[in-house]
């Protein structure tokens, strides 16, 4: 950190330091006020009391702790430490610690307190256990631990070691109040808490990291949640809890096992418990409800409820009723007596009482020892004549207390709660004790306090009004003692006038009401005029009424509303607190800044003494270098404050004070003024509320929220300055509301009142008292003669207002009824005339007699008629409809419950003939949708499982294949090839592009070569496939695991998914196999309904036959047996055969012509006469009349009997031939010969068709019967197939069961496993790696070492025969030796011995060297001798170099190559580590398998089998005993078989492949030779070429390389000196540009002052214009939406574009031209057509390459000219924020806007020039180039994809730019887009889209902000398009719009994406004006016929997506 801004740091600590003012002296002195008495104490709080001795009992009553002394009814009072009141206190138990108490005090260091009684003094002081407030505290059973609970926020509880102060443990215990703490009486390391809806149990465990205290949340499960108030923990570690509806719940491992009630459900207690103890065996429960009762806790352990029931139903053994009390603590007097039963118990109803609850013995009566308030204290009043005040609580008990005396004289209890009371003042009230009492049931009581005698002291009823239907919410009286108002929630006020009645007592006249829009909340009188009230509301609103009190009767005849709107002034509270605010935080930071800058200016008049002739930048030097500050948005509360009261000022103003969020200010309102005028903050106080005032001379106390009392001194100029006061903190600073303060009759005392139930009484030493009255030596009497009236306690009781509305109602009714009786009469009159024309009717003649209808007069009156019976009939209906709706609900649940699920109704067919029992279908249930569902389910299990599977194999790691670039290319001189290619010649760039492709062309020869070496199998050693299932072979083939093994090893598809699997395929066989029985005996009802129908048209047939026969012929058919249709069709059961409703219509009984039981009759006979199978007449078929005929012609009936055969033949043969003319004589009977002929052989006809019918009939019932009985046989397999199926799906339910209990464990291990073979792996693949780069590393110094060899070659081939060649190769030798290092002193020796060393080797090798060199003149190394020439002495020594380079390169490498060797070493190590942790984590998975395979094989399974699947491997013949027999699969046995002769046919196979591999080897090999002869030849023939050619063997690429080298130098010369002049002529233009951008910013100016000007005018013009038009086009549009036939013109614009893109290719070239003022580049493969081509011959192949084109060079885009300001916004926009996405996260901001800036002006040439289409070259091209700009770090982020997309933004901009496109257009496209991902949003189930309002205002910005420039952001245009778009959604609510919200989200949208020119002004301006002008519009838009439904379908239909409200 820069030491400047560590001072300017210290420097704002100092100046803030110095901002705290000092206090200032007070002037009046800290007892002002003292303490004298306290009348309650907090009664509602939890065990508020405890007993420190046996006489004496401590509670906490407000800031104070009381010390109530039993025997001498006294009470003491010692106020708390920190005055921010108590949180609890408790006390010892143990018997050691009896003396001691401990209380929990609040504040902001809340601190634990251990006193000792009686001296009081502490003991122990506990610290920091909580942040703000303690809830409770428990000692445990030895008395050495203590635990305390904190409140909010932290909500820890601690466990402390008291005695030492030290925390033991500690832990969070719940997100809201705990309410008690208990330790367990058995075992010390358990305890519980609990409070709101929750409990806890703790356990103190010992871990491997030390002691914790470990929590169990307790779960409710279908019990309902519950406050728990009182709990105990018995032996067995389960706990008895109470709960809010007073029933036991026993808890046992964090669930509850069942819930104790009394028999018959009733509670164990009505209310909460709060205390439950239990000694010998016996269960103690103390209740709010007052009861007492002890519970037999051995029936409930013995008590086992049903799991759907869990009560236990037991009746207390003892139960003791103390009062009508509310017990909320109860303290033994003694309690290590066991032999004492008494108590002493905290009444939460206000009290303390005395209870005894002995179980052996008579038990005492309770009695109560205090008494005071109980709850909160809503009012209180001091007597104006005597000591004595009223409180009045929240229950509606009245307390009268005489303050003098210190005690209670009265209390007294009325029907409702209590709200208010007023104590008359004596100039109304002549006797001083009367007084008047709102409640919440609205009525108001005048009541008279009789206290005329001490001993009897009274509170009468004098008269009580109800003149509100609402709760009275305040009373006050005007000053004159004349009006009594009365305020309620109904929104009025009642007024009473004030006179006295004839017994001189105060009498209230009521006068009327006035209505106001608001709840009163509290009042104040006009100082002047009596009759003027202010009215301070709930919600904010202030009243000012001047009340007409000369009312008179008949204005308030008929209602008491008295309400005058001229009379009425109101204004409305707003909320400045938070500009307030801001303001003082603008000032503090101003004088901050302010205060620096004189420090610096300090600083600089230092620095210019000290140094005179130093020039400083002052501007720079006071430039504030801290960044300014976000303001915070400001708040208005939503929902008005409530004012708590106000009164006037002196300068016609009206102070209010406020509740809420504008608490701590006092504001000064008028009436007309938009806000508060002026504003006082209370300092020190700015966020608590100021319930109450009082003013005594010239001090202002306040009440406020917090308990506290705040004694302000005014200052007499200044009535607002409020900053000479004292604090004095008395009621509880939670719950201690200051509601009223009041003062004596004679100014000495003052009374508070609080909300905790403490009243406490002060005495005033200020040096001026307000003296009301004289005290009164006797308090009169109620007069005799007044009588107490009746109270009013129904609810229903007409109020004073109702009261005249039912008195006119009555009146009005009473008109009615005479009315009515008039009509009535007249009625009367004229039915009796009617009577007497319907008698005179009945004596006319039946024909002449008129019908009733013709009596109607008015056809309406039989329409009211009708209505009246459909009335009716609608009643009846409705009164049957929940009779209907249950049937029909019983109906639904019934088939449900039994028949949806089935597949069919079972149903049975029968036998037509034979005994055999019908054949049932089976009950199947249908498989259904769950469990298609099921299988769903298990799918995307079995992909879960797959995932999550183990590879015990390391991946093998992916090879790079790919081909290496070629090396850099030398003769570039290091320069980037890039920037010279483009100014090649052709011949050079195809000269450079075939040396380019020959090198590639020889890395990929390489490559190919080196992969197929890689490919080569290796003859020693088998391939790894074959291995693998060689060692599966070797490991499982025959040998089988049996699953009791220990050696067995479950596969991985014994999951719980697979299970799934098996019982699923299992459930669909037993479906599928019940299913088809069950359709067979389907097939055999049809086919049974068939013969039954076919059986019944032959019967008839037969019957027919039977009436020609005699009776002795006739044969009847055997019986069958009759269908039962409820066994065989029962699902015609099912069906309804009725429908409600009786069917009698209205028009039947209209007239009267038939009674209800007529209609109904007749069509019980209609349907009767339908259901009936009435014949009609018709006519017989020609068969049947034939026959007919027949009988009667023939006479049959005559015959008894046919005769047999023989006789009919004897017969026969007796009649006349039929050619004889007798044959046709009839005798005397009628008969003749063919008559008897014709007979006898009709009969046998018939004869036969009956034995036929009869013996048809037989034979289809007997196949019947038989069918019947096979399927009989074919159920019982079928029933026994399925019962085996069912008894296996039950044993895989069982396995199930086993899997799914253990499948969590086993996904642990899994993930375990899975996790160690993950580390295993990639540490692996770390190996493997560092193995390949050490390859690597050995390969370049097997490199580096043939380099120094062929360099030694290359010296001793140049120096060897020279006479210099010692000296030469003295020098080449000598050794390079590393520069040493700096050493430290304890490196010393082994530096000296190493130096050495070295030079030992140094001599040894130049004696070495020289031991060749016989002359006697030794060399100097530094000169060069004569003789020698000069580039051979110096080319040794670059060789040297060279030598010591490679050697150095070589050392690094080694140097290398041990440090992976050491990497790998260490590596091995971890690998070996990881592959035990991993063996271990399998192995623990296997065994935990293993273990679950052994639970699996516990289950039972059936299986059936024959007598040939028995194999025996012992003697003998017993093979019943199969326990210990193996269940085996044959198939795997005839699998090992086929697998032996399958591999003897793969050997066979083998061997034959093998012979052919060995001739196709031979053929190579001949191959190879010829090959190896061919390359030998060529190469020679080569060399002869070059020879030939060159006249030397040379190297082509060395070659064409010096070629290139010397091309590539010559034009880099000719380029330096081009660029030079270049700068030279780049200077003189930009001194010419500057010159003239200095003219145009002149011309500009001038131009924009008259623009101005000519703006302002057609602004106004066109705001008119807008305005006039803007419905009537925009209806017009929503209207008659445009339908456009755009086919043509889309043909057409084709076209034009087609030709475009020619012209643009075209233009590309020339464009290229232009800019380097050259040839044509050929971009597209394009030749000179002028230059003849040159066909050379090469051995390599050529293709043309396409090369980037120059016009694409970064270079180029450097220069004019440019796009427009506001192209390149926009483009530096796209860029900038497309990079931050690439890669914003991999470096800083700065550097992102630094390439964005480069790329964005590359980009804008390249998009500029190439306008329209552009070609995948070019976008390579470019993003080659752009690869100079961005580091290639940073641009590997960026994909092809991604690149291409950014160019076409970029495109687009300038398409934009070219393009008209209407803003209105771009508009709603954003608002189109905003809509779509709103319902994006709302289908994805985001819960956090709830104002979506304001979404789609927030996406418009976004993307606002990104594509508008600034000016045309905030032009008028777009707001009105806006505002236009948004009004056509109907459902957008402009007030829903946050302007704060949407500010932020638009900043940190633009900081995301690095857009630095948004800021917050420009947005709140927009936001602002949108929401105004819309609601604007909202307000006064006219109604719309369309609904807004129908808008949104309209909506929906045109854009796609619709608002998703």
């Amino acid at each position: 950190m820069d030491s400047s801004q560590v001072d300017d740091e210290d420097y704002e600590l100092l100046g803030e330091e110095e901002e705290l003012l000092e206090e200032q002296d007070i002037s009046f002195r800290q007892d002002i006020i003292t303490l004298e008495h306290s009348f309650g104490y907090n009664c509602k709080r939890l065990f508020n009391l405890v007993l420190v001795d046996p006489h004496t009992l401590i509670f906490a009553s407000g800031n104070y702790l009381h010390c109530f002394s039993i025997s001498r009814q006294e009470v003491t009072f010692q106020e708390t430490v920190s005055g921010c009141g108590i949180g609890f206190i408790t006390k010892n138990e143990h018997p050691d610690y009896q003396n001691l108490y401990t209380v929990g005090e609040n504040g902001p260091k809340p601190t634990i307190y251990i006193y000792e009684h009686p001296s009081q003094n502490v003991r122990v002081k506990l610290l920091n256990a909580a942040k703000a407030c303690f809830t409770a505290g428990s000692y445990n059973s030895t008395g050495d631990l203590f635990a305390s609970q904190a409140g909010y926020p932290d909500f820890i509880i601690t466990i402390w070691r008291w005695e030492k102060a030290e925390i033991i443990l500690r832990a969070k215990s719940f997100q809201s109040d705990i309410l008690f703490v208990h330790f367990s009486v058995y075992n010390p390391i358990l305890l519980c808490s609990s409070g709101l809806s929750h409990i806890k149990f703790w356990k103190m465990a010992n871990t491997f990291t030390g002691l914790k205290l470990k929590g169990d949340l307790g779960r409710f499960g279908k019990t309902d949640f519950s406050d728990i108030y009182a709990m105990y923990m018995l032996p067995d570690e389960n706990v008895i809890s109470g709960c809010d509806w007073g029933n036991m719940l026993l808890w046992q491992a964090g669930l509850i096992k069942f819930e104790v009630c009394r028999k018959g459900r009733k509670p164990c207690h009505t209310k909460p418990i709060t205390r439950i103890t239990m000694k010998n065996g016996e269960v103690t429960t103390v209740g709010m409800d007052g009861y007492v009762r002890v519970w037999y806790w051995e029936t409930v352990d013995l008590a086992d409820p049903p799991e759907d029931d869990l009560f236990v139903e037991i009746d207390p053994i003892y139960e003791f009723k103390i009062a009508e009390v509310e017990l909320r603590c109860m303290q033994k007097i003694l309690p290590f007596d066991e032999m004492d039963f008494t108590h002493y118990a905290q009444d939460g109803k206000g009290g303390i009482w005395f209870c005894d609850i002995n179980t052996y013995d008579v038990p005492q009566k309770p009695r109560q020892l205090y008494s005071c308030i109980g709850g909160r204290v809503l009012a209180a009043q001091m007597s104006p004549v005597s000591p004595h005040f009223l409180a009045l609580s929240e229950c509606g008990k009245i307390f009268v207390y005489d303050y003098e005396q210190r005690r209670l004289l009265l209390e007294k209890q009325f029907a409702a709660g209590g709200v208010d009371f007023l104590w008359f003042d004596t100039q109304i009230s002549a006797h001083g004790t009367e007084l008047v009492a709102g409640f919440g049931d609205g009525i108001l009581r005048q009541l008279f306090l009789d206290l005329s005698n001490p001993k009897r002291p009274a509170l009468n009823r004098v008269r009580a009004f109800k003149a509100h239907t609402s709760p009275i919410t305040r009373l006050t009286i005007n000053r004159g003692s004349s009006l009594l108002l009365s305020g309620a929630a109904d929104k009025s006020i009642f007024i009473y006038q004030l006179g006295r009645d004839e017994y001189d007592l105060v009498s209230l006249m009521p006068l009327g009401f006035v209505e106001l829009a608001a709840v009163p909340n509290c009042f104040y009188w006009h100082k002047v005029d009596p009759n003027v009230v202010l009215i301070g509301c709930k919600t904010g609103e202030v009243f000012e009424y001047d009340i007409r009190t000369a009312v008179t009767e008949e204005e308030t005849y008929l209602s008491y509303n008295i309400t005058e709107q001229s009379r009425l002034r109101s204004t409305r509270f707003v909320s400045v607190k938070s500009r307030l605010r801001r303001d003082i935080r603008r000032e503090k930071i101003k004088k901050r800044k302010e205060r620096k800058r004189e420090r610096k200016m300090w600083e600089i008049e230092k620095l210019k003494k000290a140094n005179p002739g130093l020039q400083i930048d002052m501007e720079s030097a006071l430039a504030d270098s801290e960044p300014d500050e976000e303001e915070e948005p400001l708040h208005i509360p939503t929902v008005p404050n409530a004012i708590i009261w106000l009164r006037y000022t002196i300068r016609d103003t009206i102070w209010v004070s406020m509740t809420g969020y504008d608490a701590g200010y006092i504001y000064e309102l008028e009436f007309g003024a938009a806000e508060p005028t002026y504003s006082t903050m209370i300092e020190d106080a700015d966020d608590l509320e100021i319930h109450s005032y009082c003013i005594i001379d010239e001090y202002l106390i306040f009440g406020l929220v917090n308990g506290r009392l705040r004694i302000n001194r005014l200052n007499p100029e200044n009535f607002t300055d409020l900053t000479e006061y004292r604090v004095y903190p008395m009621h509880d600073a939670l719950k201690g509301i200051i509601p009223s303060i009041q003062t004596s009759y004679n100014g000495e005392h003052l009374l508070t009142i609080g909300h905790d139930g403490n009243v406490f009484l002060y005495k005033w030493n200020g040096e001026k008292r307000i003296v009301k009255n004289e005290l009164l030596a006797e308090l009169p009497a109620l007069p005799a003669e007044v009588a107490e009236p009746e109270d009013i306690i129904d609810p229903e009781t007409p109020s004073l207002e109702q009261e005249k509305i039912n008195a006119e109602l009555q009146r009005q009714q009473e008109a009615a009824e005479a009315h009515d009786r008039a009509v009535l009469a007249k009625i009367g009159s004229l039915q009796s005339e009617y009577f007497e024309i319907v008698r005179r009717n009945e004596e006319v003649p039946l024909g002449l007699r008129a019908k009733d209808t013709d009596l109607l007069l008015d056809d309406r009156i039989t329409q009211q008629i009708r209505e009246e019976l459909q009335a009716e009939l609608d009643d009846v209906r409705e009164d049957l409809a929940y009779d209907l709706e249950f049937a029909q609900v019983g109906h639904s649940k019934l088939y449900t419950h039994f028949l949806k699920e089935l597949d069919h109704v079972p149903f049975t067919v029968s036998s037509l003939r034979s005994r055999i029992a019908g054949i049932a279908s089976f009950r199947l249930q249908a498989l259904g949708e769950e469990f298609e569902q099921i299988k769903r389910d298990i799918e995307e299990r079995l992909k879960q499982e797959h995932d999550l599977g183990l590879q015990d194999l390391v991946a093998a790691e992916e090879k790079d294949d790919s081909i290496k670039e070629p090396p850099p290319e030398s003769f570039f001189f290091g320069r980037d090839p890039r920037s010279i290619t483009p100014r090649f010649s052709k011949k050079m760039m195809r000269l450079l592009l075939r040396f380019r492709k020959r090198q590639i062309y020889e890395i990929q020869r390489i490559f190919d070569w080196d992969k197929l070496e890689r490919q080569k199998p290796d003859p020693n050693r088998n391939h790894p496939d074959d291995d693998a299932k060689i060692e599966e072979a070797m490991r499982s083939l025959g040998d089988y695991k049996l699953k009791i093994g220990a050696d067995y090893e479950p596969k991985s598809t014994e999951t719980l998914t697979y299970k799934y699997i098996e019982i699923v395929e299992c459930r669909e066989r037993h479906f599928e196999l019940v299913n088809r029985f069950n359709q067979l005996v389907l097939a055999m009802r049809d086919r049974k309904k068939e013969l039954l129908e076919s059986i019944r048209k032959k019967r008839d047939r037969l019957d027919v036959i039977h009436q020609y026969m005699p009776a002795e012929d006739r044969i009847h058919l055997e019986p069958i047996h009759e269908v039962d249709m409820d066994s065989e069709y029962p699902e015609l059961n099912l069906i309804e055969h009725f429908q409600p409703g009786c069917g009698v219509n209205i028009e039947d009984i209209l007239h009267l012509e038939r009674s209800v039981e007529e209609v109904m009759d007749s069509l019980k006979a209609e349907k009767l006469s339908m259901s009936g199978s009435v014949q009609t007449a018709a006519d017989m078929n020609t068969p049947e009349l034939q026959e007919s005929i027949i009988y009667e012609v023939l006479q049959i009936s005559m015959l008894e009997q046919t005769l047999s055969n023989d006789e009919l033949s004897e017969e026969l043969q007796q009649l006349p031939p039929p050619s004889d003319a007798a044959y046709f004589e009839r005798n005397e009977e009628g008969n003749s010969p063919m008559m008897l002929e014709v007979r006898h052989r009709w009969l046998r006809e018939l004869q036969f068709e009956q034995a036929a019918i009869r013996a048809e009939i037989e034979e289809e019932v007997r196949l019947f019967d038989k069918e019947l009985e096979k399927l009989h046989v074919k159920r019982f397999h079928v029933k026994m197939e399925a019962e085996f199926m069912a008894s296996f799906l039950i044993s895989l339910n069982q396995e199930l069961y086993i899997l799914r209990d253990s499948e969590e464990i086993e996904n642990q291990l899994l993930q375990n496993a899975k996790l160690a073979m993950n580390t295993r792996n990639e540490l692996q693949l770390v190996i493997n790696a560092t193995n390949r780069q050490l390859d690597e590393l050995r390969k370049n110094i097997d490199k580096l070492t043939e380099q120094i060899s062929a360099l030694r070659l290359t010296f001793l081939s140049t120096a060897k025969g020279h006479k210099f060649f010692d000296f030469l190769r003295r020098i080449f030798k000598k050794k390079w030796h590393p520069p040493k290092r700096i050493r430290g002193d304890d490196e010393s020796t082994s530096s000296s011995s190493e130096s050495s060393s070295s030079s030992e080797e140094e001599q040894a090798e130049t004696k070495s060297l020289d031991s060749l060199d016989m002359t006697t003149i030794r060399l100097d190394e530094s000169t060069c001798p004569s003789g020698l020439e000069r580039p051979l002495y110096e080319l040794a020594f670059v060789m040297r170099s060279e030598r010591h380079e490679l050697e150095r390169l070589s050392m690094d490498l080694n140097r290398e190559v041990d440090m992976k060797r050491t990497q790998i070493a260490e590596m091995q190590i971890k690998m070996k580590y990881h592959e035990e942790v991993y063996q271990s984590e399998k192995n623990a998975l296997l065994e935990f398998r293993r273990q679950r395979q052994q639970e699996i094989n516990k289950v039972k399974l059936s299986a059936i089998l024959r007598m040939d699947q028995l194999q025996h491997f012992y003697e003998g013949d017993d093979y019943r005993d199969l326990s210990k027999a193996i269940l085996f699969d044959a198939d795997m046995l005839l699998d090992l078989r086929r697998r032996a002769d399958k591999l003897n046919e793969e050997t066979l196979a083998t061997r034959r492949w093998h012979r052919i591999n060995i001739v196709h080897l031979r053929r190579m090999n001949t191959d190879i030779k010829f090959m190896r002869y061919e390359i030998t030849r060529l190469e020679e023939e080569i060399k002869q070429a070059m020879m030939k050619k060159f006249g030397l063997i040379i190297q082509l690429d060395e070659l064409e390389e010096e070629v290139l080298r010397r091309y590539v130098f010559d034009l880099e010369t000719t380029a330096e000196q081009e660029l030079k002049a270049l700068e030279l002529e780049l200077l003189e233009r930009q001194r010419e540009l500057s010159r003239c951008e200095e003219e145009l910013i002149q011309e500009t100016q001038n131009n924009t002052e008259k623009v101005n000007i000519l703006t302002v005018l057609r602004e106004e013009k066109n705001i008119l214009g807008i305005i006039l038009d803007i419905q009537e086009r925009n209806y017009a549009k929503w209207t008659r939406p445009q339908v456009l036939n755009l086919s043509y013109d889309i043909e057409k614009l084709m076209g034009i574009e087609k030709s475009l893109l020619q012209q643009i290719e075209c233009l590309e070239r020339e464009i290229c031209a232009l800019r380097l003022k050259s040839k044509p580049l050929q971009i597209n493969n394009e030749m000179d057509a002028s230059q003849e081509p040159q066909v050379t011959s090469e051995l390599l192949p050529n293709d043309d390459a396409l090369a980037c084109p120059a016009i694409l060079n970064v270079d180029a885009y450097m220069l004019p000219p440019m796009p427009d300001d506001f192209i390149m916004d926009r483009v530096h926009t796209i860029v900038q924020k497309s990079f931050n996405g690439f890669f914003g996260r991999s470096t800083s901001a700065g550097n992102v806007r630094k390439f964005s800036h480069r790329a964005s002006l590359y980009l804008c040439q390249a998009a500029y020039s190439f306008q329209g289409r552009y070609t995948d070259r070019i976008a390579e091209c470019i993003t080659e180039h752009l690869q100079t700009i961005v580091p290639k770090k940073y641009f590997i982020h960026i994909s092809a994809d991604e690149l291409r997309k950014l160019f076409s933004e970029v495109v687009a901009v300038f398409d934009y730019e070219r393009s008209d496109v209407n803003t209105e257009e771009l508009i709603s496209g954003i608002f189109d887009h905003a809509k779509d991902s709103l319902c994006a949003h709302v289908h994805l189930g985001d819960a956090d889209v709830v104002n979506r309002t304001h979404f789609i205002v927030s996406h418009m910005f976004k993307e606002l902000i990104e594509v508008l420039p600034l000016e045309e952001f905030l032009s008028d245009e777009t707001l009105r398009i806006i505002v236009d778009i948004l009004e056509r959604e109907p459902m957008v609510d402009p007030r829903a719009i946050n302007v704060e919200k949407l500010i932020a989200n638009t900043l940190q949208h633009a900081k995301e994406n690095l857009l630095d020119g948004i800021t917050a002004v420009p947005v709140r301006k927009l936001g602002s004006n949108i929401q105004r002008d819309l609601i604007k519009r909202r307000q006064y838009k006219p109604p719309s016929c369309e609904s807004p439904m129908s808008v949104r379908i309209a909506s929906k239909k045109s854009s796609g997506s619709g608002l998703p409200f």
